[in-house]
């Protein structure tokens, strides 16, 4: 497997891989990675899938948390996001810098025995039905590398993308923005990010680790001279009180932003993943986590392709799951973007009266929360989801549908007495059958709960691993389930049954953390008819 790229977006796509035993290279044209970072915030989706694949520890060490949003408009403070109201594991958002994001995933990476080079640059590639040619520059020495599937996490400019002749279509902004990471600042709340929306352009300042990492629209752009701290000085003196120390900067830079997509995300054996994919403007701080989740996505397909699992379905289900996922993100970042850089008074007023009635209504705050956070990001449309026959019975459906992430719950397990978290069965990247019983089975319920903890094991062994959810801590169904090969934990706080309902259901998590089936417990025939389609041998 060859990935080009070792940004957060390649390097987890590595990791997804190497947990699952796949052969991995990833080149980057870099001799070294950048010192500076464009990228900074992590939501909450992508810190669950950090803890699944167990890095978010070390970029916790190198993180500070930002626990709201605060946005102020020309007469003052407009309202708070307080991002601790998330329904998640990880409730805020970590500022966390590109470079700390990558050395981490770097190191997990290296751990699980993937291979990485540096400043070795891919020239073209070819493909045809057994596998990828790929040339590459090494210094002054040009040579071939071949895989079976190629991925491109190249970046904006991806090398990888043009080679394949895929558009990338969208718009350049027009506003220009400065940036500057700088050691003081005063009296600001460091555990906020802060957006002053003004008259003549925004003002963002957001924490870090080290500093704070300031941003400005409508400036003129520096050509002539290098970037100077004087324009942010001037910025923050409008908007607060006392006199601003900004001490020595750490970097200066400028850029403006672009929005585009690409046509496709696959053609045959190789994709395309990231920035190479989608960019977008770095307001809302989706860049990096939408490539993150891209790769998570993307992982675990390859993986069981690679393995000999599936075919060219759960090969297409990529573009089909995330490409909508993009132009979505695209939208809303875009409306976000053109609302914080209005200039007319009246269509100012407007905005600030709209989002003082939105930080003032708990429903719009917590709407706008989860989809930032990408905590909403769901693959219902996607043909490699689906219900059991309770679809065709017109029910009402309580809990998450195919295609949703899967919320967290707390649970007991029955024979340890060990605490656990439902979203921990990700550090496991296999599906997982979560089999769901009532306080009394029915005599059916538990003989299906017997039927399939002896075919599951035995038919689908390292592919699908095997939980019972008992509502009761001495059900009489559990003696059925054989030792040592499925987990039963007890819902001694009710979280889940408050998540998934109270019936009997089987659920189906991806290794990806989202819904792939629901059903009845008595509709096992269905769910084999499903497991046998998506394990099929190629």
């Amino acid at each position: 497997m060859l990935i080009v790229g070792a940004g957060p977006t390649g390097l987890t796509l590595g990791i997804a891989l190497r947990r699952q035993g796949i052969e991995c290279l990833i080149l980057d044209r870099l001799g070294e990675p950048s010192r500076h970072s464009r990228a900074l915030g992590l939501h909450a989706r992508t810190l669950e899938i950090f803890a699944a694949m167990q890095v978010l520890p070390t970029v916790r060490s190198g993180s500070m948390v930002q626990k709201a949003v605060s946005v102020y408009g020309e007469s003052g403070f407009l309202f708070e996001l307080d991002l601790t109201t998330l329904k998640a594991p990880y409730p805020w958002v970590l500022s966390c810098p590109q470079t700390v994001v990558e050395a981490a995933l770097t190191e997990r990476y290296l751990a699980l025995g993937g291979k990485l080079e540096r400043a070795v640059e891919l020239l073209d590639f070819a493909q045809d039905g057994s596998g990828v040619r790929a040339r590459v520059r090494r210094g002054s020495e040009v040579s071939q590398l071949e895989a079976a599937l190629l991925v491109g996490a190249d970046g904006v400019g991806s090398t990888v993308r043009q080679q394949l002749g895929i558009g990338f279509h969208g718009v350049d902004y027009n506003e220009h923005f400065l940036l500057a990471d700088v050691s003081g600042l005063p009296d600001l709340r460091r555990d906020s990010s802060h957006g002053f929306l003004m008259p003549e352009g925004a003002l963002f300042v957001l924490p870090m680790p080290e500093g704070w990492r300031l941003i400005i629209s409508g400036a003129p752009p520096q050509e002539e001279a290098p970037v100077t701290l004087a324009p942010f000085r001037e910025r923050l003196e409008r908007v607060l009180p006392s006199p601003v120390e900004l001490g020595e900067p750490r970097w200066l830079s400028q850029f403006t932003v672009q929005r585009r997509l690409a046509q496709h995300y696959r053609r045959n054996r190789v994709f395309l993943a990231g920035d190479a994919a989608h960019v977008q403007s770095p307001l809302g701080a989706q860049g990096m986590n939408t490539g993150i989740a891209d790769a998570f996505n993307l992982g675990w397909k390859l993986a069981l392709y690679l393995q000999g699992y599936g075919n060219g379905e759960l090969l297409d289900s990529y573009e089909q799951e995330r490409r909508p996922v993009a132009i979505q993100m695209l939208n809303q970042v875009e409306v976000l973007s053109r609302a914080s850089l209005l200039r007319l008074p009246l269509l100012r007023r407007t905005r600030d009266s709209l989002l003082k009635m939105a930080g003032s209504r708990p429903q719009i705050s917590q709407r706008l929360l989860r989809r930032a956070s990408q905590l909403d990001v769901n693959y219902r449309q996607s043909p490699l989801v689906a219900f059991g026959p309770e679809a065709a019975l017109g029910r009402r459906h309580f809990g998450p549908l195919p295609g949703d992430r899967v919320p967290d719950a707390a649970l007991k397990s029955l024979r340890t007495g060990r605490d656990h978290q439902l979203q921990d069965l990700l550090q496991q990247p296999v599906h997982h059958l979560v089999i769901q019983l009532t306080a009394q089975p029915a005599h059916h319920e538990q003989m299906v709960l017997f039927a399939l903890s002896e075919r599951i094991p035995e038919e689908y062994r390292d592919r699908v691993h095997l939980t019972v959810i008992a509502a009761e801590e001495g059900a009489d169904a559990l003696s059925l389930v054989r030792e040592g090969t499925t987990r039963i934990w007890h819902d001694h706080r009710g979280e889940f049954a408050r998540a998934f309902g109270e019936q009997s259901r089987l659920w189906l998590i991806r290794p990806d953390g989202h819904l792939g089936y629901r059903a009845p417990v008595s509709d096992a025939d269905h769910l084999l008819g499903y497991l046998e389609r998506l394990f099929r041998r190629h």
